[in-house]
C-alpha cells in the first residue's frame, strides 16, 4: 500500500505541474483528478497508519504523510495562483506550490525506503532495526524543518503585502530610510505631500527634502532607536518639488530585519499649519 500511495504522491506531482503550466480555462478537470487523487492517498495513509507494528512506526507515518500538498487549501491556491488572484510574486509562487510538494515527496520516499529495507532485512536485530527507523526519522524530520521554513516564509510574505498594502493606502506619508538615510521606500501618501514621483527619490539621501537653514535633527534617530527608546514627534521645514516650503510633522518607527537587527527607519510626516514656527524635537 505504501508503494501504491507512492504512485500517487506522484501522479499528484504531474497533475500539479499540469496545471501549472496550463491556461485556467483548462484545469478544472485536472483539478477534480487531483481532489479525488489526493483523497485514495488519504486512505492508503490511513489504512497504513492502521497496519502499522508499533506506536514508533505510526508516529513515523504520521510525520511522513505528504498532508500539506494534497490538502483543500493548496488544491484553492493553485487555483488562485493560476487564476492570477493569488498576490505573490511569480518566485515566491512557485516556492509556496512545488517546493512544500517536493518535500512532501521527499518524505514519503523516505518512508516507502525503510519499509522496503525492512522487507530486505526482516531478521536485523533491535537495535540495528531502531537504527534504521532512526535514520528515517531523522530524514523525514528534516523535510518537516524545511516545510515549516517554506510554510514561515509564506507567512511573512503575506504579511509584508499586507503591509505594503496598508502603507500605499495610508493618507499620510509614509518614507522608509537606511540607517544613513537613503530613501528605500515612498508611498503614495509621500507623492501627494512632497510632489515627486517614488522613480525621483528612491536611492537618494534624506537631504533632498530638507530646508538647507534646518537643524540636522534626524541624525541621532538611529542612535536613539537603537537603544529601543521611543523618538518624539518631531516638526520641521521640508521642501515640496518645485521649492515651496511645508511644515511638517513627523513621528518615528524601527525598520528591523527578521532577527532583530535595526535596518532603518520610517518617518510618517503629514503637513501641519504654518501659524507657529517649527519646534525640533526634545
Amino acid at each position: 500500500m505504501a508503494e501504491k500511495a507512492l504512485s500517487h504522491c506522484n501522479y499528484n506531482l504531474q497533475l500539479t505541474i499540469q496545471i501549472w503550466i496550463r491556461n485556467s480555462e483548462d484545469i478544472e478537470p485536472l483539478l477534480a483528478k487531483r481532489a479525488d487523487n489526493s483523497a485514495e492517498i488519504t486512505r492508503l495513509i490511513a489504512q497504513i497508519r492502521e497496519q502499522a507494528e508499533s506506536e514508533e512506526e505510526k508516529q513515523l507515518v504520521d510525520a511522513a504523510s505528504p498532508r500539506w500538498s494534497f490538502s483543500e487549501y493548496y488544491g484553492e491556491l493553485l487555483r488562485q495562483i493560476v487564476d492570477g488572484e493569488a498576490s505573490a510574486e511569480p518566485g515566491a509562487e512557485s516556492s509556496n506550490v512545488l517546493l512544500p510538494l517536493l518535500l512532501d515527496q521527499a518524505s514519503w520516499k523516505a518512508f516507502v525506503e525503510f519499509l522496503r529495507a525492512q522487507l530486505r532485512n526482516g531478521d536485523l536485530a533491535g537495535e540495528a532495526r531502531q537504527t534504521m527507523i532512526d535514520r528515517t526519522r531523522e530524514l523525514v524530520r528534516q523535510n518537516q524543518v524545511l516545510k515549516s521554513a517554506v510554510a514561515e516564509r509564506k507567512r511573512l510574505h503575506e504579511r509584508l503585502s499586507q503591509l505594503a498594502s496598508i502603507i500605499d493606502c495610508a493618507n499620510d506619508a509614509i518614507v522608509v530610510y537606511t540607517l544613513g538615510g537613503t530613501i528605500v521606500s515612498w508611498n503614495a501618501g509621500a507623492e501627494r505631500l512632497y510632489g515627486y514621483r517614488p522613480s525621483e527619490v528612491l536611492g537618494r539621501s534624506r537631504y533632498m527634502l530638507s530646508a538647507p537653514d534646518q537643524p540636522d535633527d534626524l541624525s541621532t534617530i538611529p542612535e536613539t532607536l537603537q537603544r529601543q527608546e521611543a523618538v518624539p514627534l518631531c516638526e520641521a521645514v521640508h521642501i515640496r518639488k518645485g521649492g515651496k516650503p511645508i511644515l511638517v510633522c513627523m513621528s518615528f518607527s524601527p525598520v528591523k530585519e527578521v532577527n532583530g537587527a535595526l535596518v532603518g527607519f520610517a518617518a510618517i510626516t503629514r503637513e501641519i499649519s504654518a501659524s507657529k514656527p517649527p519646534s525640533r524635537k526634545r
